[in-house]
């Protein structure tokens, strides 16, 4: 059987924190300590508390271990920042090579989700994760298929003719 071990000094400080706080996560773990303290059992208090049987052993070891600073609940830090680039932005960045990215310090021809992870992380100053890129592209129906070689071109106007030819691409070709 597991119990918290609470002396003198740290049943005041429990007690102390049992009447201080307005939060209903923290109070249930200080009166899981305090009735652990006391003889309860951990099916019992996992019954009383509903909660998990192995959640009542996890706030037991973490008190035991750390005290009250261990067991406190971790605040979120909220959501991640996000990328403020648009679908075009997204493309554009993927038809170029990341090579010509300085910062990347790759002589890659072709992107990979770390390499955007880098790119974000170097160029936009935000940190995401790979999977987060992934599901970023997917989200705003960029395909994200094998990597290619995609051509590109020094031309300034690379960008405006090879948007005519897509679209030349598309206009239903004339009947013979």
């Amino acid at each position: 059987m597991i119990y918290a071990q609470v002396n003198d000094e740290s049943l005041k400080l429990l007690e102390k924190e049992l009447k201080a706080t307005k939060d209903a996560r923290w109070y249930r773990r200080l009166k899981i300590i305090q009735l652990s303290s006391q003889g309860e059992k951990v099916r019992q208090l996992a019954k009383q508390f509903d909660v998990c049987q192995a959640t009542v052993r996890d706030y037991i070891k973490r008190y035991n271990n750390g005290g009250l600073e261990i067991l406190k609940p971790n605040k979120s830090s909220g959501r991640p920042p996000t990328t403020h680039l648009t679908k075009a932005e997204w493309e554009e960045l993927l038809h170029q090579s990341p090579c010509q990215f300085v910062k990347l310090n790759t002589g890659a021809r072709n992107w990979t989700q770390y390499m955007l992870s880098d790119y974000c992380y170097q160029y936009l100053g935000v940190k995401i994760s790979a999977s987060a890129i992934c599901m970023l592209l997917k989200r705003m129906d960029i395909s994200w298929n094998r990597g290619k070689l995609k051509v590109t071109s020094p031309d300034p106007q690379y960008t405006v003719k090879r948007e005519r030819i897509g679209t030349l691409k598309k206009k239903p070709g004339k009947e013979r």
